[in-house]
């Protein structure tokens, strides 16, 4: 692995935990949530950048990566307008967006799992594990009415530990992780006859 592609995975890891934490403004606080928020948008930024090369694939993902910049700045400057109920909404839409983002890419973080044949299977059994933990999370979060502004807020009840926020929101993505990339793996394998 080359040192730009460790870079991109480190800039891409922090990105992930950034993101999680901006979700958290019930745990970590207003001025924290604002300083997280600024960070990620910089990063944001720098991600975009170095990653600027068009393929016929890449089509697809411009799609997906001008409405993740739309919400960005969406949610930058309503943040900032103190516009809360487009705030949140933009916010819950950008958690399927990251996912189906991450999905199209996640092929470049299949390839760095040895091929070792029990791995694989273990691993593909973890992803089914963790998207159906997924399924619950946007039930249990009631991400439906969130995304189409059923409420302007998530309430996280302070008896419920702090660790499940971050792992239901973390499987949320997750979720449309998995279904973005064996989506593309089914639609690449019935048209080209191959695989992702």
């Amino acid at each position: 692995m080359t040192l730009k592609q460790k870079l991109r995975i480190a800039l891409d890891m922090s990105m992930t935990v950034l993101l999680l934490c901006a979700y958290a403004f019930q745990i970590i606080g207003k001025t924290a949530h604002i300083g997280v928020g600024i960070v990620l948008f910089v990063l944001f930024v720098v991600h975009i950048f170095i990653n600027r090369t068009y393929t016929f694939r890449r089509i697809a993902m411009t799609a997906v990566n001008i409405a993740l910049v739309l919400a960005a700045v969406t949610m930058m400057v309503t943040g900032i307008g103190e516009a809360r109920q487009i705030h949140t909404t933009t916010a819950y839409w950008f958690l399927p967006l990251i996912g189906v983002h991450l999905g199209l890419h996640w092929g470049m973080f299949a390839n760095f799992i040895n091929k070792n044949n029990v791995i694989i299977v273990v691993t593909r059994i973890f992803a089914c594990l963790f998207a159906a933990f997924g399924v619950w999370s946007f039930f249990d979060r009631d991400m439906f009415a969130k995304l189409f502004l059923g409420f302007s807020f998530d309430y996280w009840p302070s008896a419920r530990p702090s660790i499940l926020f971050f792992a239901e929101t973390l499987s949320i993505i997750g979720l449309f992780v998995f279904v973005t990339y064996y989506g593309m793996k089914l639609f690449s394998k019935n048209t080209n006859g191959g695989s992702l």
